[in-house]
């Protein structure tokens, strides 16, 4: 079983959260208990006062919070490079709010989604994006665009590519350069002006109907053939984002807060098709009732829309401060009672001085109320690590960025990551280094980003700082910039903050720029070779590999196989916690230190050699606990083979080197 806190970020806030909340023996549930925090409420706050919001968030029985990253008056809260080209404009010119969030609401305990509120909406039909894109606007049968929501919203067309496209580019953004652990999506809707289904008469819809039926739109806004039309519109633009936010990273959970009835017969917000395709993990539709009657009405319609899916469905709860946190307790309790858990809470903001779900926080956690057991969020992989630091990010407990030599300054190219990048000529020596804390151990890719033009490095020097030492790999920097560069997978071990990535000018010509901007480490749940097997005299490489998942809990052993060695030939496995390089027979090879041996395997003497013997022994659950392997411990193992044959004399066959992460 996962802990409470089967993310765990620092040992620090987080384990003592953990041991806070989790009292000897309590029994766990396993459901999602969010509130959304919105940017009125965190813009204004210190780190302390963050660390007090979540603290006492946690305290209220929350596993998950859903912080605004776009919202309020249609700015967006981390550096968007597609809202800003589109015309829009970033919360703050220079600080990003997405990566301190993230920081400090893991270290303390929480789950972390991205909260992408107005998805397609904007404030007004002023605002700079309705302005340059008058064209990307959703409008009625008049053409007007203004809605009656919220005091005259206006609506960008799912109709149109380009509007697609900008969503797409924005979730992109949140997916690939932050550790969010789900993205949801808000507002994937049509406006309503009144009686609702006003809107989609905008040229390229109407274009698109045309094209499809041979005919304009129908002027009855309740036709079924425009309804059913324009619902797939927002089917589209929600499965297009969903696909690159996977694309991106497969573990991020991808949900959306949809209205209630009327969102489905108004706004033709067909979420129910989104669950069904595939293209949506959660949904939590807004349940927002006063009294328990209505609430059990809304919510019974709600649950028949999930159908099959309703493993996958959660409960917006309207929490203010003038509601009674019986009645929400009440409607949790009527909804547990059908079989839907999960739950989130309107909202943690400050309507006063006291947040709007202080009443709940309060007391829903006491004992007799349906959050006062602990409980994990399980839509929430314990896969999902991103690990970005920028160049540009202020130092702190978890990442840096360090610059040594003269000449270091600010690049003008405009594909950065986040606020700008940095770069020095060649000629003197100097480089930069990205520091990071590992909070779990196990294979990551890592990837580089810089800024590219005709004048750059062809063969900058980046060393990754592994568990294996040291490797250096060469970026051709006059290429392939504004994005993230595969350049290897290796193994990080857990620790404090260490550097994980360095970047050198050496070797390149006075006239060269060399290009420090960012780098990200994402990790991957699967074994790992750290070193190159030995060829054996046969011209085979032996290898080695696992059968199942270690585990500490579990009663299964954790079962390796050695293949492609000589098989009348004795063999012993190694084990350990560390790599070394070590002197080891007729060469250096990867061998563990320290070591321990499994006992000596034989074959039988068969006379003849080839390349199909194999070895297997069990790395025995007894093992693992005896030497305190630990969830997030990381297991090297080699297997050696005698192998006379060996054209350089040795009489040692090695695999390549090998990691598993011990599970829970």
């Amino acid at each position: 079983m996962r802990s409470f806190l089967h993310r765990i970020r620092s040992f620090f806030p987080a384990f003592l959260a953990a041991a806070a909340l989790a009292a000897p023996g309590a029994a766990q549930a396993s459901e999602v208990r969010a509130c959304w925090l919105t940017q009125y409420a965190y813009l204004t706050q210190s780190e302390a006062g963050l660390r007090g919001f979540a603290q006492n968030m946690r305290q209220g029985g929350i596993n998950t919070v859903y912080v605004a990253m776009y919202a309020g008056g249609g700015v967006t809260y981390w550096p968007s490079k597609a809202f800003k080209a589109a015309g829009g404009s970033w919360g703050s010119p220079s600080f990003d709010w997405a990566h301190h969030l993230i920081r400090i609401f893991h270290e303390e305990g929480l789950q972390v989604g991205a909260w992408f509120e107005y998805g397609l909406a904007l404030g007004s039909s002023t605002h700079p994006v309705a302005v340059a894109h008058p064209d990307w606007l959703a409008r009625d049968a008049t053409g007007g665009a203004v809605t009656g929501e919220n005091g005259g919203f206006v609506f960008l067309s799912p109709g149109h590519p380009q509007v697609v496209q900008l969503m797409k580019d924005m979730a992109k953004e949140l997916a690939e350069n932050y550790d969010f652990d789900d993205i949801q999506l808000d507002r994937f809707r049509w406006g309503r002006k009144s009686t609702g289904r006003e809107y989609g008469y905008e040229t390229v819809t109407a274009n698109a109907y045309q094209a499809q039926y041979g005919t304009t739109p129908p002027t009855n806004v309740n036709n079924s053939t425009w309804v059913t039309f324009r619902e797939n519109l927002v089917n589209n633009a929600v499965q297009q984002c969903y696909g690159v936010i996977k694309a991106a990273n497969p573990k991020i959970c991808v949900s959306s807060a949809p209205l209630g009835s009327y969102g489905l017969t108004q706004m033709m917000q067909r979420w129910p098709a989104w669950v069904a395709g595939g293209y949506l993990d959660l949904v939590m539709p807004q349940m927002y009732m006063t009294t328990l009657s209505a609430f059990q009405t809304e919510f019974n319609t709600q649950k028949a829309q999930a159908g099959a899916n309703v493993s996958k469905l959660a409960v917006g709860f309207r929490a203010q401060d003038a509601a009674d946190w019986t009645v929400v307790r009440d409607q949790m309790n009527y909804a547990r009672s059908q079989g839907v858990a999960h739950g989130t809470l309107w909202v943690y903001h400050f309507y006063t001085s006291v947040p709007a779900i202080q009443d709940e926080l309060d007391n829903l956690p006491d004992p007799g109320q349906p959050w006062a057991a602990p409980a994990i969020n399980p839509f929430v992989s314990p896969d999902m690590v991103q690990v970005i630091v920028d160049n540009s990010m202020p130092s702190t407990t978890a990442a840096a960025y360090v610059e040594a030599g003269s000449g270091w300054s600010t690049s003008a190219q405009a594909d950065f990551h986040g606020y700008n990048s940095r770069i020095v000529q060649g000629g003197v020596a100097a480089s930069a280094e990205f520091h990071a804390r590992i909070d779990r151990a196990g294979a990551y890719d890592v990837y580089v980003w810089h800024t590219a033009s005709s004048n750059r490095n062809d063969a900058a020097q980046f060393t990754i700082h592994h568990a294996g030492g040291t490797s250096t790999v060469n970026v051709d920097q006059r290429s392939n910039g504004g994005r993230w560069n595969l350049v290897g997978r290796w193994l990080f071990e857990n620790g404090a903050r260490t550097r994980v990535v360095s970047v050198s000018n050496a070797g390149s010509l006075a006239s060269e720029y060399t290009v420090a901007d960012a780098v990200k480490l994402v990790y991957r749940d699967e074994e790992l070779t750290y070193c190159t097997p030995k060829t054996n005299s046969l011209g085979c490489v032996p290898t080695i590999g696992a059968n199942g998942t270690p585990t500490i809990t579990g009663l299964d052993d954790l079962v390796v196989t050695a293949t492609n060695v000589l098989n009348q030939k004795s063999g012993i496995f190694f084990w350990g916690l560390a790599p070394k390089a070590s002197a080891f027979g007729g060469g250096t090879m990867c061998v563990q230190s320290p070591v321990k041996r499994s006992p000596p395997l034989d074959s039988g003497g068969s006379a003849g050699q080839n390349c199909t013997g194999s070895y297997s022994f069990a790395l025995t659950h007894a093992y693992l606990s005896a030497n305190a392997l630990t969830p997030g411990t990381a297991v090297f193992g080699q297997f050696w083979s005698r192998d006379p044959q060996h054209p350089d004399n040795s009489t040692i066959g090695l695999t390549g080197g090998i990691s598993f992460v011990i599970r829970p």
